[in-house]
């Protein structure tokens, strides 16, 4: 078995001396185990070893056993400097302040950033349950802890908790995907400083079926312009745990209220109190409180604690949305490529530097059936006219150079244009405002583009990680404040791209029902834009960069049948070519 396996089947079905438990950490932890002094901790280390190994704090004889024979699990239940616990080969690390505690049975994995939010967890899921039995008449468990004659002496598990343990650590998805683990639901919360894309695989194959609810904090603003930064893995692995809730406000009474079972509704139900209290919070939260399903609370044992059920059965509502938006909605069909069109989207690459120019990115793109603006380059006034006249009025005329990037402001773009004369003229005018504003820029001409009707802008593409893999994203553009990017890791499945999609346009107070028009555009053109990252991505060997460095369309806009959307302006960007095509 890989190490995490192995460490998680020793805590499961431990083995005699398969944890050694020092006794200064054994208050943090209940797990069963052998308890031992420190120095003889450490002999027992360096002369047998074990697969897990618990400890309140390394000194220089235990540091050296452990280095000798390195366990599978060290757990640290001390404070600790960052950085100054060891690397061990092939052993997870949890800690410093770790908490780990094990229950013989449950369905639920509990994790936390810190000691004092896992124990307000564990007592908002203790009371959640505790609740949810005298509702439906039926005695609650007191203890369910493991029994053992080594026993540590932290405080017993709540009923249905099978693990529970922080900090959470970067590897815990590794033990959530573990078959040892199948059926529990995950829930919790974990440091933006330990997410990566596997949360975001994970969660992808993990689906909806359990129903996990694990909550990022301290997620930092995703830097969609600087492609590999590290925020943008943490926003990947946040979005795939919020896929089919939402953001959800941090707090252990909501956690455990999705998961509180079913109970019978109380008498107090309609009292009017907890309607009044319900009523306040509609008018506190009007966005959240004016979705369908909101008017009322929902019986349960939530009923008790009106401020987390409120914002729990928002989730659970958004929740069973995104299920019956994937149950209903059409499959989405792979997209169709032709392969003619995709060498010349080769070809332009090949031959385009770094920063492919707006016409050079929409050339690649519409190698992959992404739709764009009928348009042509101009090198002359009378050129631009006559490109007009064959597109259609009204047209845009646009500067076309990879060394502008805000072409608005420059006076570089021209909109409204209805007439051959009006052509020319703003022709004429794009040419002086770059050689006045931008005398540096390299102007390769004049882009000619119908104009698109209206509708709502969008910013998307993709973006390559600081760890290889490339994130497909979106964000409306034109709000306020501005929407957040939401993201997906590529490659994208048909469903994958249909949720991203409804999360995108979820953000947009105007559209918050299944039925809007937009979703299923949207979501086909994720696709292609997947379908294009992939294309460039598949013969990498181990350890290579892509050749894609982002794609991003920005604007673009929905339009509404038959063509759905229009991309409006385009930016690719790509390996510099003496690194390899």
């Amino acid at each position: 078995m890989t190490p995490p396996a192995t460490a998680l089947q020793a805590l499961l079905a431990p083995a005699a001396t398969a944890t050694l438990i020092a006794e200064a950490a054994a208050p943090h932890v209940r797990l069963p185990g052998e308890l031992l002094r420190d120095a003889e901790l450490a002999r027992r280390v360096r002369d047998h070893g074990a697969l897990v190994v618990v400890v309140h704090s390394l000194g220089p004889a235990l540091l050296r056993a452990l280095r000798e024979r390195p366990p599978a699990l060290l757990v640290v239940t001390g404070p600790a400097e960052p950085g100054s616990l060891p690397a061990l080969p092939d052993t997870l690390l949890l800690g410093p302040d770790a908490r780990l505690q094990i229950g013989p049975t449950g369905d639920t994995v509990a994790c936390a950033t810190a000691p004092a939010e896992l124990a307000a967890l564990l007592a908002a899921l203790a009371s959640a349950s505790d609740l949810s039995s005298h509702l439906s008449q039926a005695p609650a468990s007191t203890d369910l802890s493991p029994r053992t004659d080594h026993l540590s002496q932290a405080p017993a598990l709540p009923a249905g908790v099978r693990l529970a343990a922080c900090p959470t650590p970067p590897w815990w998805p590794l033990w959530l995907a573990d078959p040892q683990l199948a059926g529990t639901r995950a829930l919790g919360f974990v440091a933006a400083a330990s997410l990566h894309p596997g949360w975001a695989r994970w969660a992808r194959a993990a689906g909806d079926a359990a129903e996990h609810a694990i909550v990022p904090l301290g997620l930092p603003p995703a830097r969609l312009d600087l492609p590999r930064d590290p925020s943008l893995a943490a926003a990947v692995a946040a979005h795939a745990l919020e896929r089919f809730t939402g953001p959800l406000f941090p707090s252990p009474q909501l956690l455990a209220l999705l998961c509180a079972p079913p109970a019978p509704v109380p008498e107090d139900s309609h009292d009017p109190g907890l309607l009044a209290r319900w009523a306040q919070a509609r008018r506190a939260l009007p966005t959240l409180g004016a979705a369908v399903g909101m008017e009322a609370p929902l019986p349960g044992p939530g009923l008790a604690a009106p401020t987390a059920a409120f914002l729990a059965q928002a989730a659970l509502l958004r929740r069973r949305q995104t299920r019956a938006l994937l149950a209903a909605a059409p499959e989405l069909a792979a997209p169709q490529q032709d392969p003619a069109a995709i060498a010349r989207a080769e070809e332009v690459l090949r031959g385009a530097g770094q920063v492919l120019s707006e016409h050079e990115s929409k050339v690649v793109l519409r190698g992959f059936g992404v739709e764009i603006t009928r348009q042509a380059v101009a090198s002359s006034a009378s050129g631009a006219a006559q490109y007009a006249d064959t597109i259609g009025y009204p047209v845009v005329l646009k500067a076309v150079s990879p060394d502008l990037r805000r072409k608005q402001e420059l006076g570089a773009v021209v909109l409204g244009l209805t007439t051959s004369a009006a052509v020319r003229r703003a022709y004429a005018t794009i040419v002086h405002n770059v050689e006045t504003h931008a005398p540096t820029a390299h102007l390769d001409g004049v882009l000619v583009a119908e104009q698109a009707p209206e509708g709502l802008e969008l910013h998307c593409g993709a973006i390559r990680l600081h760890t290889g893999e490339m994130a497909i994203f979106g964000r409306a553009l034109g709000l306020s404040p501005p929407a957040e990017p939401c993201f997906a890791l590529a490659p994208l499945a048909p469903a994958d791209a249909r949720l991203l999609a409804h999360a995108v346009l979820a953000r947009v107070p105007a559209l918050r029902r299944a039925s809007d028009p937009g979703v299923a555009e949207l979501a086909a053109l994720l696709l292609r834009l997947d379908a294009l990252v992939q294309h460039f991505d598949r013969d990498l060997s181990p350890g290579t960069s892509g050749r894609l460095i982002s794609v991003e369309l920005s604007p673009l806009r929905l339009i509404g049948p038959p063509r759905g959307y229009l991309t409006l302006d385009a930016r690719i960007v790509q390996r510099a070519h003496l690194e390899g095509s």
